[in-house]
């Protein structure tokens, strides 16, 4: 049984030490949509956001997506591009969406823009619904 007990790396804002992400959605709930300023706790090289926090953020956005149209998901399959890096205390915005639903499983797709809509990754998944 999958349960949200708010302590999610990711979402979980009962976890202190985690991203805290909060999202919004499209009005026809298509999209999902999270902003966030990464602190530099999450760097890798020196002033640059570490892309195993970027790949993170994705995934979330993808789960959120993809549990907003009413599905139980795990991610099953996950691969990305990065195209630029990310600054530290630098705003990013990730918006992910639902590309296609066969069977058991949800294709989804997302990416992270800095402010100025530079494309920083992007990224595809399948999730494998659980209930």
């Amino acid at each position: 049984m999958l349960n949200d007990n708010k302590k999610c790396f990711a979402c979980g804002l009962e976890n202190p030490h985690g991203l805290q992400l909060t999202f919004h959605y499209s009005a026809d709930g298509s999209k999902a949509e999270t902003r966030f300023t990464p602190e530099s706790k999450y760097q890798g090289w020196e002033n640059v956001v570490h892309g195993g926090i970027l790949m993170t953020v994705m995934d979330e956005t993808m789960a959120k997506v993809a549990v907003h149209s009413g599905h139980r998901v795990l991610t099953g399959e996950i691969s990305a591009k990065f195209k630029k890096p990310a600054d530290v205390q630098e705003q990013l915005t990730c918006i992910a969406e639902i590309e296609e639903i066969k069977k058991k499983i949800i294709y989804t797709r997302a990416s992270i823009f800095k402010q100025d809509g530079t494309l920083v990754s992007e990224a595809h998944s399948k999730m494998f619904i659980t209930g």
